[in-house]
This record gives structure tokens, sequence and C-alpha cells, in this order.
């Protein structure tokens, strides 16, 4: 009897310490994904600085936009692919170091070509943090609560770029465009050092990935097992570019947008902007919850119907209540499909496969972001800056007929 209540005991202790094992790794991911998400998003809230200071034009926006979310998608599918064989903690403090030292090099640009170069730099080190900090989450809580921790890792990184865009340019009347990159690197550190510390004693078995034991195979072998990873996920793509595209083109194009269309001062279109993103945090954090009265096939579905309506409308509307209104539903509908798309595809990785599947979706998200964003800039020129947002209502409204048609293939919540 004794010696069965001294296994209970100490079976119930290494569950309690395997969860708070797991919720240091969860506060440190969402730490690190705070400041990557706050620090790259204060670049478009200062375009309309930049275009003013170097004589920008559109299709250069979009030149800077879209290359730099090339050098993220390279980078992005070579560190997914190594996290599956390295220790995430180690590679997610390598970035979050880069990204701090990246934003020094900022305040030295003194024309496009050096702006160009520099932000190319920030985005290849903002490029370590998603395929290994959400692989990371993924592989700890794909048992257990998925959709919370999906949730609450997008919240943090929404409340980072929440933070730069509402401070961004106030700071920058107050004190210059420059000041804002300083007090980032100084936050990178801090969350460099808060994350080591958290997981410094945090169980290895989950720090260090399972090895991949099977042996080499040939490259016909290679292609058709990597195909087979791609036909599993292949459903939730067309969502993660949306996504990941509405992020961008947001962002990038609708300071310019208001700019243009409207009297508003800087400060004020990036509180406007940080509306959207606050929703978006509270929706994220409140996600777990949400699960629990919608089913994940409703919320994906009416995401995107929601998001394709709200892009449209920002072409045409200029009244600023009523784009108040639009930002808080597009920030509603953009930001709780970054969890639900993440959940999904978490379902159906394969452990040890976190990183690299995580670095395919963020792949194509950015492959063809990168596209969409250049396209953007391009037809702003030609057309006006309202066509980003066209091309987003319409993106959007496709991806929700693609899960519409889909609907049988979107498996019940399981967590």
């Amino acid at each position: 009897m004794n010696a069965f209540i001294y296994k209970s005991y100490f079976t119930k202790k290494k569950v309690i310490t395997d969860m708070n094992d797991k919720k240091r790794i969860l506060t440190t991911v969402g730490l690190y994904h705070g400041f990557n998400d706050g620090s790259v998003v204060i670049i478009p809230i200062l375009f309309p600085v930049f275009r003013e200071l170097f004589d920008l034009s559109y299709t250069q926006i979009g030149i800077i936009t879209g290359g730099g979310l090339l050098i993220s998608l390279i980078t992005q599918i070579l560190i997914g692919f190594a996290s599956d064989k390295k220790n995430r903690r180690a590679l997610l403090s390598t970035g979050i170091l880069f990204l701090s030292f990246s934003l020094l090099l900022i305040v030295q640009v003194h024309n496009f070509l050096s702006l160009l170069l520099f932000i190319f730099v920030l985005r290849f080190a903002s490029g370590f943090f998603h395929p290994v900090g959400i692989g990371w989450i993924s592989k700890t809580f794909k048992k257990e609560k998925i959709d919370w921790a999906m949730g609450v890792q997008s919240a943090f990184g929404d409340f980072g770029a929440f933070i730069g865009i509402l401070t961004t340019a106030f700071i920058v009347e107050l004190k210059g465009w420059s000041f804002p990159f300083y007090i980032w690197a100084i936050a990178g550190v801090i969350c460099l050092f808060s994350g080591l510390y958290l997981t410094r004693n945090t169980d290895e078995i989950k720090l260090e990935n399972t090895k991949n034991r099977e042996e080499k195979n040939d490259i016909k072998k290679l292609v058709n097992k990597e195909w087979e990873l791609l036909k599993k996920i292949k459903l939730f793509l067309p969502g993660s570019i949306v996504s990941g595209t509405s992020w961008g083109i947001v962002v990038s194009y609708l300071p310019l947008l208001l700019v243009e269309k409207t009297t508003l001062s800087l400060t004020l279109i990036g509180i406007i902007i940080s509306i959207w993103i606050g929703v978006g945090t509270i929706i994220c954090i409140f996600y777990g919850k949400i699960i629990s009265f919608l089913s994940r096939k409703t919320i994906v579905i009416l995401s995107y119907l929601t998001m394709g309506v709200m892009a449209y409308l920002l072409t045409t509307i200029t009244d600023i209540f009523f784009i108040i209104i639009i930002m808080i539903l597009l920030g509603i509908s953009s930001f709780i499909s970054f969890p639900v798309i993440f959940s999904y595809v978490s379902e159906i990785t394969d452990d040890p496969s976190e990183g690299r599947t995580f670095g395919y979706i963020f792949t194509f998200q950015l492959g063809i972001g990168t596209l969409l964003l250049f396209i953007s800039g391009v037809t702003a020129d030609i057309w006006g800056i309202w066509t980003p947002f066209f091309i987003l209502g319409f993106i959007s409204l496709l991806t929700a007929l693609i899960f519409l048609i889909n609907q049988k293939k979107l498996r019940p919540i399981v967590t």
C-alpha cells in the first residue's frame, strides 16, 4: 500500500513538473514571438516617413517588402529543416540575438539601397522564429491543449505588434524616426535573457529533438516522403498564405492608404492600425474558449469570408468611424485564422517533423505572399493605393470558397 502511495505521489509530481516545463516553454516562445513581430512591424509603419525621406515609389516599397519576405522564406525553410535535428532553444535564442543586432543597423540607412540591404538583414534574423517557435509549441502541446497553446503564442506575437504599431509613430514624432529601433534592440536583449532563464532547467527531453533514425534513402524515396507530407497539409496552405498576406498588406499599405485618402496624422493612423492588432490579440487569447462554442470548421470559413468583405470595403470607404469598425472586424477575422490553421496542421503532423512541416507552411506563405506584396506595390503605382486591398479581398473570398467545398475534410476538434 505504501509503495502504491509512493509511486502515485511521484507520478503526480512528474506530471505537474512536465506541465510547468510546458508552460515555461510556452512563455519563452511567447516572449520571443512578441519581440519578433513587434520589432518587424515598426518598419511598415515608418514607410510614409521613408517614402518622404528617400523619395520612394510604391514599387520600391513593394521591392523592400516582397524582397524582405523572400529572404525570410529562404531562411525559414532552411531553419525549419535544421530545427528537427537541433536544439530549438538555441536556434530561437540565436535568432533573437541576430534580430536585436539588425535593428541597430537600420538607423544607419541613408538611401534606398542601404534601407533595402539592412531590412533584408532584419528579415533574415526574423526568419528564425516561426518554423522553430511554432514547431516547438506543436511538439510540446500536440497531445494536450494544442488550441489553447496556439492561441496564447499567437496572442503574444499580436501583442508585440500592437505595442510596436501603437507607440512607433508617437515616438517618432517626439524623438525622431531612429529612436524606436534603439528601444526594440534593448527589448530584444531583455527577452533573450528572460527566455534563457525561464528554460534553463527545462526537461532536456523536450529541448532536444528526436534524432532522425531512418537510414539514408535514395533521392526518389526522399522526394516521395516530402510529397506525402505536402499532401497532408495542402488543404491548409491557401489559408496560411492568405492570413500571412493579410498581415503584410495591412501593415505595409494601410498607412499609405490612410495618408493618401484621409487627413489623419501618422500617430492617429498608428492608433487605427493598433486597434486592428489589439482586437486580434484579444481574440487569440480567448481562442481556447471560443473553440468550445464554435467548431474549427465554422471559425475558419467565417474568418476568410469576413476578411474578404472587409478588405473590399477598405477600397472605397474613407469615413473614419466606418474604417474603425472595418478594422475591428478585420482584426477578429484575420488574427483568429492563425491559431486555427496552426492547430489543424499540428494535429496532422507526425513527430519529429514539426520543423519541416511548419517550414513548408511558412515557405508557401512567404513565397506567394512575396509575389502578392510586390504585385500590390506595382498595381498601387498603376491604378492606386486601393488595389492591394482589392487583391486581399479576392484571395480571401476564394479561400473561403475552397474551405466550403472541402468542409467534409475539415476534421472535428479533438482537444
